[in-house]
């Protein structure tokens, strides 16, 4: 099962890059967002996790640019994985493979938050292209932001 997904919210690590026998380039992270529910106890925050997975110059470009805390808004499809743990127990992960991004209001560096709401670098991208592996009649989601 996937369905389109934007996500809003802060990468939970430093990005790993990794590259295909074929010299493709893979960025992995976890990002983080957070809802809000009624309970028995008043309004809670529930923090939903993703792993987010970029594919050739979008991948190196999170990587280069991207640190843990992040503030993000990332577009891409997702999908349920299911798995099972050691002790066989049964899991599902939720994964998005990535087709755009964009830094969203001040980034964190080192814990402390920075005013500035686009990154200091100004040959980085505001919103960077599509998953390459993805068809070319599915980018009507990604052309709507």
């Amino acid at each position: 099962m996937s369905a389109n997904i934007s996500i809003l919210g802060n990468t939970g690590r430093e990005v790993t890059l990794r590259y295909t026998e074929k010299g493709t380039p893979i960025a992995s992270f976890p990002i983080a967002s957070n809802s809000f529910k009624s309970s028995p106890e008043g309004r809670v925050k529930v923090t939903h996790w993703f792993n987010v997975v970029a594919f050739g110059k979008t991948a190196e470009t999170i990587a280069e640019h991207v640190q843990k805390g992040t503030h993000l808004l990332i577009h891409g499809r997702l999908s349920f994985s299911p798995w099972s743990t050691e002790n066989g127990e049964p899991r599902s992960g939720a994964e998005v493979s990535l087709f755009s991004f964009e830094f969203v209001g001040s980034n964190r560096s080192n814990g402390v938050e920075d005013s500035v709401e686009e990154p200091s670098e100004p040959d980085v991208p505001e919103f960077t292209g599509h998953n390459p592996t993805e068809p070319a009649a599915d980018d009507s989601f990604v052309d709507q932001f």
